[in-house]
């Protein structure tokens, strides 16, 4: 017993560590692309728009990706899939440092980069759900605040890197760090399957008659069985059935509308502190206090919360209030200390807010369809990005600002409180229909 319990603890600890540095250099990666913003923008005559459009179809692409994770994981197993996803993760920003236009950097970040990383992100937080009985909370705490660290490092060393070395080595170094998730990936174990019970053969005694041959409409209507059998199949590989679930649409502004407005902080902060006149250096230590800010606020919280001391939907109400005020009065913030604490608080509001949207995911779906869920979620947040993921660029192109971008994203975020709303309503539609 004992020694099932100590296997069991370090597959957890070994599922946290991956999903932390799965995470980190996910927001890393994203952090340090809009650091190299302004240089790609001059380095390839293009816009602040396209650019833009660049960084923001590399997040939507891993967003796409998401589906493919279920299937992956019951054809070749988790533990293979996150290798393979990090070796291929890494490289591609490798290649991408030997890029020669806009086009070729797309490419090779859409195609591998964030799609691996969005498969390892999804695949270990659906690992962590079904590992973590108790402490679910604190796990995804920890493993989450990766994206804190990836804030408050790889960030600022991108500015390192870019200052020392170019964009080319600066993107060279960064796929080189990335490459070191494959030493995580490795530590993951897989879980026993059951095996499906043996099927004795059919004796000959018990064979069935052998049937007339079918008629022609016979025969297109077992085609069309067939074929209706095979979409049925492939809906549930991909697990398309999550959402025809309500409570599917109410998890999914949580996350979406948050994650939706980080990301174009992530992006777009750096040359929006430049607009207010900050170095790229003061930009990249305003990033810092975010992390710091995300890191704290998700180790705490969780613990918090595994602990029962707060209600989830009363703290979703307060932080999502707070961020997207926080988000609203960085339009009127003009001085350093001040951008300091307005990074701290929104990253830490938006760090609580990452805990809590899968705590909020679980309670409502549960461990089953979590990693359907969290899969088809990152597909709409995707469509997110890349619908709308170049507005803040080109309203800067257009009027030199990005301060009613910026209005707008907190507009955006405040539309999580909706989903409080819609679950409302729905239990109580529940409660009359019984």
């Amino acid at each position: 017993m004992v020694g099932r319990c100590g296997t069991r603890y370090f597959q957890g600890v070994h599922i946290v560590l991956c999903m932390h540095v799965s995470t980190m250099l996910w927001a890393g990666l994203t952090k340090a692309l809009g650091v190299l913003l302004p240089t790609l923008r001059e380095q390839f005559t293009a816009d602040t728009w396209m650019i833009g459009s660049l960084i923001a179809a590399s997040v939507a692409a891993a967003g796409f990706a998401g589906p493919f994770s279920g299937p992956l994981d019951r054809i070749f197993g988790t533990r293979t899939v996150v290798i393979i996803s990090s070796f291929l993760s890494g490289a591609s920003v490798i290649l991408s440092s030997f890029s020669t236009s806009t086009l070729h950097v797309a490419l090779s970040l859409c195609l591998l980069a964030g799609p691996g990383l969005s498969i390892i992100c999804i695949l270990t937080r659906a690992m962590a759900g079904r590992q973590f009985t108790t402490g679910y909370a604190i796990a995804t705490g920890v493993g989450s605040s990766g994206h804190a660290l990836g804030m408050m490092f790889i960030g600022p060393l991108a500015q390192v890197f870019l200052d020392t070395y170019g964009w080319r080595g600066a993107l060279l170094l960064l796929g080189a760090i990335s490459l070191h998730l494959c030493a995580f990936a490795f530590l993951l174990t897989e879980s026993v399957k059951v095996r499906d019970k043996y099927v004795p053969i059919v004796s000959s005694e018990e064979e069935p008659p052998i049937s007339i041959p079918e008629k022609p409409n016979t025969e297109k209507q077992s085609q069309l069985h067939v074929l209706k059998a095979a979409i049925t199949a492939g809906k549930k590989l991909l697990g398309c059935s999550v959402c025809g679930r309500a409570e599917f649409w109410i998890a999914f502004p949580v996350f979406g509308c948050d994650s939706f407005a980080t990301d174009m902080w992530l992006m777009y902060f750096v040359a929006y502190a430049d607009t207010k006149g900050f170095s790229g250096h003061e930009a990249v230590t305003f990033t810092l206090a975010g992390g710091i800010g995300n890191m704290v606020s998700k180790i705490i919280f969780g613990l918090i919360l595994g602990r029962g001391l707060v209600n989830v939907r009363l703290s979703l109400f307060v932080t999502i209030t707070s961020s997207s005020l926080a988000l609203l009065t960085l339009t009127w913030i003009n001085s350093y200390w001040a951008m300091m604490v307005n990074a701290f608080l929104y990253h830490g509001l938006s760090g609580m807010l990452t805990v809590l949207s899968d705590i909020y995911t679980r309670e409502l779906l549960g461990t089953e369809d979590l990693a359907a869920a969290f899969s088809w979620i990152g597909v709409l947040t995707a469509v997110l990005v890349l619908a709308f993921g170049f507005f803040p660029g080109l309203m800067f192109d257009i009027s030199g600002s990005f301060e009613i971008a910026f209005v707008i994203l907190a507009c955006i975020a405040s539309l999580s409180l909706v989903s409080l709303l819609a679950e409302v309503l729905l239990n109580r539609h529940k409660e009359r229909s019984l």
